[in-house]
């Protein structure tokens, strides 16, 4: 409905959920949530997902817990994001599941631990959505760190590959990485490919600095690659990152030229850290250096 007709849909959607039907008012607060269609308002939003928690819905109890969590449309509160999220995870939401997991390692309590493998084993073996595979990445973690008792590389690798087989990019980064520290070089190059093409920029931000921070040539150019796909969404910051890994060689020779092309368009975005660099490309001390190597490279007349 919404691709045929989204301003017909938008207005239906918005009556059905004055109407009190709760399954729009979940839709009409998620479109408010993401600015699809409509102008976004998360406070609009937050309060559509109260009204059809209210009445039940599992789905939107869990938003009410993602609003807590993320500051949407509220106020950053961690105690009722897990309040939402246990509440709709003991009636078996899974997205709630994996999330009151989360919630609950990332209060830092060790006793917390058991519980949260519990849940993402529960979920981890349920499944193969994109909540089920986010389970599985969390299982192996806990797996390959021995944060709910023995370490378990066996186990780990095992929930790696099955969650990176199934296209989760994490356990695809994770599994390399594994397979990197076993000398099976070429398997864990391949994976972490796979992983930087199929993510997105999120997460080829994460990952970018922590390759090139590698002393291995290849893990670096890697590295270079997530870059360069960030950089393709042409967000200044961006353009900028890729621009002085160029301009220092990180992954490979120094190329001024290509990096002095992308501060040129970060410099014209507003970037002012872009519009410094350009100018100490051109210092007296750069141009002398350059003069001089093509000096050293003329022939002389004869």
């Amino acid at each position: 409905m919404l691709a045929n007709n989204p301003q017909a849909a938008v207005r239906w959607m918005k009556a059905a959920a004055q109407a009190g039907f709760a399954p729009a008012q979940l839709v009409f607060g998620q479109l408010l949530l993401d600015g699809r269609e409509i102008a976004g308002d998360p406070e609009a939003a937050f309060a559509w997902f109260q009204k059809a928690a209210a009445t039940g819905d599992l789905e939107a109890r869990n938003m009410v817990g993602r609003c807590y969590e993320q500051g949407w449309g509220v106020a950053v509160d961690h105690a009722r994001a897990t309040e939402s999220f246990e509440i709709a995870a003991q009636a078996g939401h899974l997205w709630a599941q994996v999330n009151l997991a989360q919630m609950l390692m990332r209060r830092g309590d060790p006793k917390d631990r058991p519980r949260a493998f519990a849940l993402f084993k529960a979920a981890a073996e349920s499944g193969a959505s994109k909540a089920n595979l986010k389970a599985m990445n969390s299982l192996a973690r806990f797996l390959e760190e021995g944060w709910a008792g023995p370490r378990d590389p066996a186990g780990a690798l095992f929930w790696y590959r099955k969650a990176a087989k199934l296209g989760d990019h994490w356990a695809q980064y994770n599994l390399a990485t594994i397979l990197y520290r076993k000398g099976e070089v070429e398997a864990a190059d391949q994976w972490l490919q796979r992983a930087i093409a199929n993510s997105d920029n999120g997460f080829r931000r994460r990952i970018a600095p922590l390759l090139l921070a590698q002393p291995g040539a290849a893990l670096r150019r890697r590295g270079l690659e997530a870059l360069q796909r960030i950089a393709e969404g042409g967000q200044p910051g961006d353009l900028y990152a890729y621009g002085v890994a160029l301009e220092n060689g990180v992954a490979g020779p120094p190329d001024p030229a290509a990096a002095r092309m992308l501060f040129k368009t970060a410099a014209k975005n507003g970037h002012t850290e872009a519009t410094d660099r350009l100018r100490a490309m051109r210092s007296p001390t750069k141009l002398l250096a350059a003069f001089a190597r093509r000096c050293r490279v003329m022939r002389p007349p004869r």
